[in-house]
């Protein structure tokens, strides 16, 4: 019994000494969970940091690389401009004149082809008057001929006259021929309709 009542107190002294350890080793976790809180909350809140810094940089990055295609678009453009400058417009000139000689308005051209309408009215303008010199020239040609007729025939010792050097095609020479033709296939039509009819 002696030795129960020894080895009670001792075990007793043993759980309270083990109980009062841990509460010590608890509020020491505590202390270091509560000292190394701030420091914790630095490390998130540098990866917060860091993880948006590299969501930005992907998204300059992106808008760098759709800006380079975008320039490289540009560049392509420009490029085949000055390769071909003025094609679009000679064709959309061509097509003005066309449109006109088929008696539509300059205004509705103008609006059809994103010409302006000064232009337009030019163009029908130098058509009116290509059809003017087509008919004198064609009126004096006819008197032409019979003038030529009537001269002497040159001698065939006379020094033949120099040929002059061709000149360059203009888009007024242009718009004469497509005119032109335009003409002889409007005065071609009306013949066609009567023998048809």
């Amino acid at each position: 019994m002696d030795l129960n009542l020894i080895l009670i107190p001792i075990v007793l002294l043993l759980i309270i000494s083990f109980w009062i350890t841990r509460q010590r080793r608890i509020a020491k976790t505590k202390d270091s969970d509560e000292s190394l809180r701030p420091l914790k909350e630095v490390i998130k809140s540098a990866e917060v940091a860091n993880d948006g810094f590299f969501r930005a940089l992907e998204l300059v990055q992106n808008n760098l690389e759709a800006l380079i295609a975008r320039a490289e678009n540009i560049e392509e453009k420009l490029r085949s401009a000055t390769l071909n400058p003025g094609i679009d417009k000679r064709e959309q000139y061509t097509a003005a004149a066309l449109l006109l000689a088929e008696g539509q308005e300059a205004e509705r051209v103008a609006s059809m082809l994103s010409l302006p309408v000064a232009q337009v009215h030019l163009i029908r303008d130098l058509q009116q008057v290509t059809v003017r010199d087509k008919r004198t020239s064609a009126f004096g040609k006819q008197n032409g001929d019979t003038l030529s007729k009537e001269t002497t025939p040159q001698s065939k010792n006379a020094a033949p006259r120099e040929k002059a050097a061709p000149r360059p095609i203009l888009l007024v020479d242009a718009i004469r021929s497509a005119t032109q033709e335009v003409i002889v296939q409007s005065e071609e039509r009306p013949r066609f309709e009567s023998i048809t009819a």
